[in-house]
């Protein structure tokens, strides 16, 4: 039985039913990628998935935090840490015991777990805490009688939210259980992140200070997954803008800096699939699972990238280290297209951001080559992936989505839904082949269908035309 037969017709709870009970399950879940486990917590929901959290290793642990724990509200805006989602995972890591949550958050990041617990609880000294209810005038210990607060290791612990409170306290009394030094560690990292606060506005007034630490973390998580081939959601916005300015002579330091980074791709490791892996691999495939690193090639173009099709068989067949740069870089480009293009208001699903990269591309590679397949193939040879992308999206940014962005409010529908597509952060075609998968920009016949739609608009409407 195939992977793809095991998932097409049963539901992620029913799955997951039928791999609890497997005497195999911990070596199954252990030989997933982290990226799987991830995408098996999400279609599952972290709630139903626990038991197999439980199994997971802390290396896996961290990874699918990296992910799981980080939220932007928009395309191209960094994620910041989401404090209620890590109290629902502390929730969830419980449920296997206090003294094996303990273990795990010994084992996890410092600096992420002190972030974690300082944006939940507020750490003062008990020597500080006397002198600041002294001098004040009552207001602060008339706070803390509504606050749920405990003494731990000389030290007043405060919640700053009374929910998931009992999760935090249970979980930092079992690390102080298991290992008095982390917890005295931890405890003294998050005093000394509000001593500088309580300084200078005294008990009452102080706030959160996690700005540094959260910087901090984020850091060392860019940093990991970097290395996996993953953009920052600034980085792929900076590039986006930078690319509307047109083509370009030489790589941009963006770029330069993502492939300096870039290390080489993990080894895979040389497993039996088992039945147990094959089920929890059949719930993590899914079209929108992360892919930061795709093995792009010929095989990935539609009708519309016959050029780069024809382009890249021709450089895999007879230049394969060009054909390797390429696919590198055009796995860059769908990354940035994941991290900071929107489509309708909604980041793209990693498979959209593979065929929008390749549809963008493929215009450059035409604008830069005609039709001759030999000449794409030349220019291919010599130029990078990510220039012909540059190329392709200025002429897109200044020949289809400001004038339609422009055209759009005064016109009714239905001319304006198609102006609203058109005039996407990533222009795309709509009303051409199935509504359900939109038709990517990849050749000089897009831009003159796009061209033919907004010429056709009432004298009104037509946008004024930005010139280059």
């Amino acid at each position: 039985m195939t992977q793809k037969s095991l998932g097409a017709h049963a539901s992620p709870a029913r799955l997951v039913r039928r791999v609890l009970d497997a005497p195999d399950l911990a070596d199954a879940v252990r030989a997933l990628p982290p990226r799987a486990l991830a995408r098996v917590v999400e279609q599952v929901g972290l709630e139903d998935a626990s038991e197999l959290v439980a199994l997971a290793t802390t290396d896996q642990l961290v990874e699918v935090f990296d992910t799981d724990l980080w939220r932007s509200d928009r395309a191209g805006e960094d994620e910041r840490f989401d404090a209620g989602r890590f109290l629902l995972w502390l929730g969830v890591l419980r449920e296997a015991g206090d003294d094996a949550v303990a273990a795990r958050l010994v084992e996890l990041p410092e600096d992420l777990v002190t972030l974690a617990f300082h944006r939940e609880i507020l750490v003062v000294p008990e020597d500080t805490l006397a002198e600041e209810l002294e001098r004040d005038d009552g207001r602060a210990e008339k706070a803390l009688e509504s606050c749920l607060s405990e003494d731990v290791n000389g030290f007043e612990v405060v919640s700053r939210h009374h929910e998931g409170w009992d999760d935090v306290l249970a979980a930092l009394l079992a690390v102080d259980a298991r290992d008095h030094d982390a917890c005295e560690r931890l405890l003294s990292r998050c005093a000394a992140l509000d001593a500088e606060a309580i300084d200078d506005s005294g008990l009452f007034e102080v706030l959160s200070r996690a700005e540094t630490l959260e910087e901090d973390v984020a850091a060392d998580r860019e940093q990991r997954r970097s290395r996996d081939g993953y953009v920052a959601p600034s980085s792929a916005a900076a590039f986006l803008k930078l690319a509307r300015g047109g083509e370009a002579a030489e790589r941009d330091p963006l770029t330069k800096a993502y492939f300096r980074d870039l290390g080489p791709p993990a080894p895979v490791a040389a497993r039996a699939t088992t039945p147990t892996l094959a089920r929890l691999l059949a719930l993590a495939a899914d079209e929108g699972a992360p892919a930061p690193r795709p093995a792009l090639g010929p095989g990935h173009a539609r009708e519309d990238d016959a050029l780069l099709a024809d382009a890249l068989r021709e450089l895999r067949e007879r230049a394969p280290v060009a054909f390797a740069a390429r696919s590198e870089e055009l796995a860059y480009l769908a990354n940035v297209l994941a991290a900071g293009a929107s489509r309708r208001g909604r980041k793209l699903r990693p498979v959209d951001a593979v065929r929008a990269s390749m549809a963008t591309v493929s215009l450059g590679l035409h604008l830069a080559a005609g039709s001759d397949p030999d000449r794409a193939a030349a220019v291919l040879a010599d130029e990078g992936a990510d220039l012909l992308f540059r190329r392709g999206w200025a002429a897109l940014d200044a020949s289809v989505r400001v004038p339609a962005r422009a055209a759009a409010r005064p016109l009714e529908e239905p001319e304006r839904a198609t102006l609203r597509a058109l005039g996407d952060d990533l222009p795309h075609l709509v009303g051409d082949g199935d509504r359900r998968a939109p038709r990517f920009f990849a050749s000089p016949r897009d831009l003159a269908w796009a061209t033919a739609f907004l010429s056709a608009l009432p004298t009104d409407a037509a946008p004024e035309r930005r010139r280059r």
